[in-house]
């Protein structure tokens, strides 16, 4: 979903879109969340679509607490989508995009343990991984899904998905370029 919105975002402004929307009298930042939006919507529905798969096909188990699980995947879905517009605001040609994009997502993915789990790296490696959004998600999943915690035990992570997605959208924000 990062990929699509960041080009989608950059589509828009090579085409002239977002100068055209500044005569509106709505404020910047409620234009990106109007783009970043339904995106946001998508992204809800592919982990819907991914547990529910899970669950039905493979007869996985979703936790004791669902609204754990909603949390986490709207903190998530919040995560994915407000980078899709960062990268949009740091990159100045579609080419750029895809290619931060790809940069940024592989970096943060394998520090935050989606290659290699954390447990077993070093240490430090451990820790650095703490400075990406993907080991706070991965980190709350695992406690729902497979350590059987609730709602209460993943709220710090909520929280630190949701930091992530403010600190994203607002550095978006100041640095977005509309024309």
């Amino acid at each position: 979903i990062v990929v699509l919105l960041a080009e989608s975002v950059m589509l828009e402004r090579r085409d002239g879109t977002f100068r055209r929307l500044l005569v509106s009298p709505m404020s910047r930042t409620v234009m990106l969340a109007g783009k970043l939006l339904p995106y946001y919507l998508i992204n809800l529905l592919q982990i819907v679509l991914m547990l529910g798969t899970a669950r039905l096909v493979f007869g996985m188990r979703l936790g004791s607490s669902p609204g754990g699980l909603v949390l986490v995947s709207v903190a998530a879905a919040a995560v994915a989508t407000s980078l899709g517009v960062l990268v949009s605001a740091l990159a100045r040609t579609v080419a750029q995009t895809r290619g931060l994009t790809i940069l940024v997502l592989l970096t943060l993915a394998a520090l935050g343990g989606c290659f290699v789990p954390r447990f077993i790296m070093p240490d430090l490696l451990q820790q650095i991984g703490l400075v990406t959004p993907h080991a706070w998600a991965l980190d709350a999943y695992q406690d729902l899904l497979v350590r059987g915690q609730s709602l209460i035990d993943v709220l710090p992570g909520v929280g630190v998905l949701f930091a992530f997605a403010t600190v994203f959208f607002s550095v978006c924000v100041w640095r977005f370029r509309f024309e």
